[in-house]
């Protein structure tokens, strides 16, 4: 499932999503928030059924005033389940963007292995950026694993391209889409993942030039994983590139 929110300016999104994975079930979210002026998104995945598994892919990008809510959350009931959220985002001049999201295991989901990572990058000294997740785990026998951080561009990444004849705007544009591309990789659906790609490229342009991006300029930016869909080794995601 593919919710790609791309709304005109000065529009409110308000958004809730919802799945119930049965018995041996298997569910895939894909998600990106980038128009409009204000967007405020729940997405509970709830694994029901033994041997479930949800994996949810979440994008944020910001600028301008735009502001950005994202509550993502993990619920394990069955046995054996496996959920996975991954959620980036990145702001730029005065947006703001929070991530939330919970891995909840009751004490009958024994054998869970939950996942939640939430990664923000700030491009701009009035952006803000803020990712919270959090645990409630009710039983003994499981694995849950969460992880968090806000940052700027490394400044030792920008170093090193610009000193390779590269501009340091066109730098940070590379540094910024490559913060994306594990997530973005990931998605099965070819139309889907260019989709997103497209999106994100207009989004860094000033108005006029993104008015005549067409996605056909796009394909010569990326080198596609080998197989794309497989869970990434490292989630600084390592095996993409960014042209």
């Amino acid at each position: 499932y593919a919710a790609l929110q791309n709304l005109s300016e000065g529009i409110t999104f308000i958004a809730e999503r919802c799945v119930e994975a049965g018995r041996d079930s298997s569910v895939t979210w894909v998600g990106s928030l980038i128009g409009g002026k204000v967007s405020k998104v729940r997405v509970d995945s709830r694994m029901e059924g033994d041997g479930s598994s949800v994996n949810d892919l979440e994008i944020i990008f910001g600028g301008g005033e735009q502001r950005f809510d994202l509550n993502a959350n993990l619920i394990h009931r069955g046995t054996g389940t496996q959920g996975r959220v991954l959620a980036k985002g990145v702001v730029k001049d005065r947006a703001r963007s929070i991530f939330k999201g919970i891995i909840g295991i009751e004490q009958q989901a024994k054998n869970t292995n939950a996942y939640l990572a939430e990664h923000a990058m700030i491009l701009s000294p009035e952006a803000r950026a803020y990712a919270i997740p959090g645990l409630e785990i009710l039983s003994n026998d499981v694995k849950a694993t969460h992880s968090a951080s806000v940052a700027q561009i490394d400044n030792e990444q920008l170093y090193y391209l610009t000193t390779r004849g590269i501009s340091e705007q066109e730098a940070r544009k590379m540094i910024t889409m490559g913060f994306f591309e594990p997530v973005v990789s990931e998605i099965d659906a070819p139309e889907v993942r260019w989709g997103v790609r497209y999106l994100l490229e207009k989004k860094w342009l000033p108005k006029q030039e993104a008015e005549k991006l067409k996605p056909e300029d796009i394909v010569d930016l990326y080198v596609e994983p080998e197989e794309a869909g497989k869970p990434i080794e490292d989630i600084f995601g390592r095996h993409y590139k960014y042209r």
